[in-house]
């Protein structure tokens, strides 16, 4: 098949937050014997579908310069965004990221995007974009006050958040049931200024409650 040629990106702010929506929601697939070398993003169709068509698509093609496809899965309500391309496969695992099942593989943050803290918000800002919420712990007694937190099966990013988090004056919660927390009013307040959320649906939970 022919090699589809991209454009190779610096290390920067804009890729760090796509290894963090790569972290997340992405998956990086390889069949040697068929020839497919796939990248894909999948996002709740009824929740996500505007930030995967109107941020992710273009931040790739920003990126990439490479234009991706969008398929729905009806039955599970998934939206997905692939790109195709042995050129794009063999970039993403030189930065850092890792082909097949990120639970198995135990997947982490690349050591670049930790050693750099702007390229570190940019990573959480994608992780949490994807696979992070913000919501009422306690409608009735504190019904203005938000919980943002953190969901994900492979320990070892999660502890990579944890300890990410707390690098940048942070105090989440212990990890429970494959989930940590930002509890502290305050620092909700300072979680959407230095971090924030490209992801609408979560950034209008939080003004929608100020």
């Amino acid at each position: 098949m022919p090699i589809k040629s991209i454009k190779i990106p610096k290390k920067g702010e804009f890729l760090a937050e796509f290894v963090g929506i790569m972290l997340g929601d992405g998956n990086i697939y390889c069949s040697k014997k068929k020839g497919v070398y796939q990248i894909k993003v999948t996002n709740n169709s009824e929740t996500d579908k505007e930030y995967l068509l109107n941020y992710v698509r273009p931040l790739a093609r920003k990126l990439f310069g490479i234009e991706g496809t969008i398929s729905f899965d009806k039955n599970r309500k998934g939206v997905n965004l692939r790109i195709a391309g042995i050129e794009l496969f063999r970039f993403l695992l030189s930065i850092g990221l890792v082909e097949g099942d990120k639970i198995i593989n135990q997947v982490k943050m690349p050591a670049w995007v930790k050693e750099n803290k702007k390229f570190l918000i940019a990573c959480l800002r994608g992780l949490f974009d994807t696979d992070g919420t913000i919501f009422q712990a306690n409608k009735i007694k504190y019904p203005k006050r938000l919980t943002i937190g953190f969901k994900n099966n492979n320990k070892t990013l999660l502890f990579d958040v944890r300890d990410s988090l707390i690098s940048l004056g942070f105090h989440p919660t212990n990890t429970k049931r494959n989930a940590i927390f930002l509890c502290r009013k305050d620092e909700i307040k300072l979680f959407m200024k230095r971090i924030g959320f490209s992801n609408n649906k979560h950034s209008q939970k939080y003004y929608n409650n100020l």
